[in-house]
């Protein structure tokens, strides 16, 4: 259609069982065709039947997954929950465009553009809408040409992948720490940019890490970048203290590049103690967020590398405690929407509200919460550190597991969760980890019934200490769910219903698998760090009692 915006509101106010003219579509460029709530076509436009090569009457009453065979450029086929002509139908659609293959009733295959629209009514989907246009102006669109492109495009990406790779350091392996890390370019079109991170490990186990930002853009800029975090990283395989740092490597890179103009901010770990120092030079605060979301600042005061007397302040000692995480990013965070201290209020609220994600997609999230509704204008870079680590002190533990079985009823879900809880209080667990871990058997058990295949089936809840470790398990007899992406590994959508459950147990475990066979289906979820190996053994006085639950 000419109009796609135009085309849009049309779509979204056409009511429900009336069509549109046959004259109107005809008048239309490009293909129109329009689907019920159940996917069956309802209505074709000629230029929609002359690109699908078929009649118009062949594919009306047709399903739209059978007749609008749509596939990306590289001609992977889409399934049916993917299919773009499908997914507008979903409550939650919106107008989305796309570019891809159409495969053509005669056996060809054309280059097309197609918008997928809901219809709406009263703010519910009753139907769908799909535009389809040719990627050239006539249909002997050459597609070997298209291919071509399409390869070239992969290989640009390919090689921007393998560069943005060669500038950031591989992540390291420390016991008791979590670490992730998110970078935006300003410019999506560029490689890099000036904002880098540096984090390695010392040879006395300590852990070195670094966040710079540097004035420019572009390559150049990482040039600029590299020079910077190199510099830090020999000085401190050199052994200079923390406090000259900044000063230093002002001095080495004067000389060879009298432009460089770049903020910083340094900070050496210590995994078995907790203790943190922090060096900067003119760079935003770093963030600390404990376990219950109390999000405080860490300055480190300074002046940046390129000005005159650069250097340290001072070196500010901090002290992580269990499940403490420290946050070093780039003004491009804060600077967005212009206001930096309204910019540093978001992100400590952001922080605060995900305390609970995984290290490695922490990052990510609150970039794209701190940048939500913003105008960027500069490179984002954000870096979190978790302390991981086994509480102190001596804790008893039972020498019997807990195992309960109840059926597939949402009813026996709470009783579950009451059961495991009085076994779990004998184990002496902190509180935190205590509510972490009822949380992670209400989701299990949850989905379990769900899953369940029987209503009359009986359902397990298992859970046993292993070393330092608690092992929880959940039997069912269903199917399970899908494996990929790797169970729990993606953050859901904001508008996303299914998947938030195991994404929360995810979160809040060390390791989530599942064992499936055609009868039944395993849930293994371990939390580790929850003892001491050498913890001393209490019998158990009661076992909880496995008492099922009638639906």
């Amino acid at each position: 259609m000419t109009g796609r915006g135009r085309g849009k509101e049309h779509h979204a106010r056409m009511p429900p069982g009336r069509a549109w003219p046959a004259a109107v579509l005809d008048a239309v460029a490009d293909g129109v065709v329009a689907l019920d709530r159940r996917g069956v076509i309802g209505q074709v436009n000629a230029a929609a039947a002359r690109l699908l090569a078929v009649a118009a009457d062949e594919v009306v009453g047709t399903d739209a997954h059978d007749a609008l065979q749509l596939a990306r450029l590289d001609g992977q086929a889409y399934t049916r929950r993917q299919n773009p002509a499908l997914t507008c139908l979903q409550p939650d659609a919106t107008l989305s465009t796309n570019r891809g293959l159409l495969r053509r009733g005669d056996g060809s295959t054309l280059a097309v553009e197609w918008s997928c629209a809901p219809v709406r009514e009263a703010e519910r989907v009753v139907g769908g809408a799909v535009s389809l246009r040719p990627l050239a102006a006539h249909e002997g669109h050459d597609y070997d040409e298209v291919t071509r492109l399409t390869e070239r495009e992969r290989a640009q990406r390919e090689f921007l992948h393998q560069l943005q790779e060669a500038v950031r350091p591989r992540q390291p392996v420390v016991d008791d720490v979590d670490v992730g890390v998110h970078y935006l370019a300003a410019d999506p079109t560029a490689p890099s940019g000036g904002d880098l991170y540096d984090w390695q490990v010392l040879p006395e186990g300590d852990l070195h890490v670094a966040v710079v930002d540097v004035i420019g853009s572009g390559v150049s800029a990482t040039k600029d970048a590299l020079a910077v975090v190199h510099a830090i990283r020999v000085l401190v395989l050199e052994g200079c203290p923390m406090g000259q740092l900044v000063a230093k490597a002002d001095a080495l890179l004067s000389e060879s590049q009298p432009a460089l103009v770049a903020t910083l901010l340094i900070a050496r770990y210590t995994p078995s103690t907790g203790r943190m120092l922090v060096a900067g030079g003119g760079h935003p605060p770093m963030l600390v967020v404990s376990a219950d979301g109390t999000v405080r600042e860490v300055t480190a005061p300074g002046i940046p590398i390129g000005w005159p007397e650069a250097g340290s302040f001072e070196v500010v000692e901090v002290d992580l405690e269990r499940s403490d995480t420290a946050l070093l990013y780039t003004d491009g965070l804060i600077e967005a929407r212009k206001d930096i201290l309204a910019g540093l209020s978001q992100l400590k609220a952001a922080a605060a509200a995900t305390t609970g994600y995984p290290p490695r997609h922490l990052p990510r999230v609150l970039v794209e919460r701190a940048l939500a509704g913003a105008q960027r204008r500069d490179d984002t870079l954000a870096l979190v550190l978790r302390r991981r680590a086994a509480p102190p002190g001596p804790r008893p533990r039972l020498l019997t597991g807990f195992n309960h079985r109840f059926s597939p009823s949402l009813a026996a879900v709470p009783v579950s969760r009451h059961l495991f809880d009085d076994w779990l209080g004998h184990q002496a667990v902190d509180a935190s980890d205590r509510d972490d871990l009822l949380v992670v058997v209400s989701e299990l058990c949850t989905n379990a019934v769900r899953s369940a295949a029987n209503p009359a089936s009986t359902l397990h809840l298992r859970a046993r200490p292993e070393g330092d470790a608690l092992v929880i398990e959940v039997l069912d007899d269903g199917p399970g769910f899908e494996l990929t992406p790797p169970l729990g590994d993606e953050v859901p959508a904001p508008e996303q219903v299914s998947g938030r459950g195991l994404f929360i147990v995810r979160s809040l475990v060390d390791e989530l698998t599942v064992e499936r066979t055609p009868t039944a289906t395993s849930v293994r979820a371990v939390k580790r760090h929850l003892f001491a190996t050498t913890d001393p053994v209490e019998p158990a006085s009661t076992l909880a009692p496995s008492v099922p639950i009638q639906p």
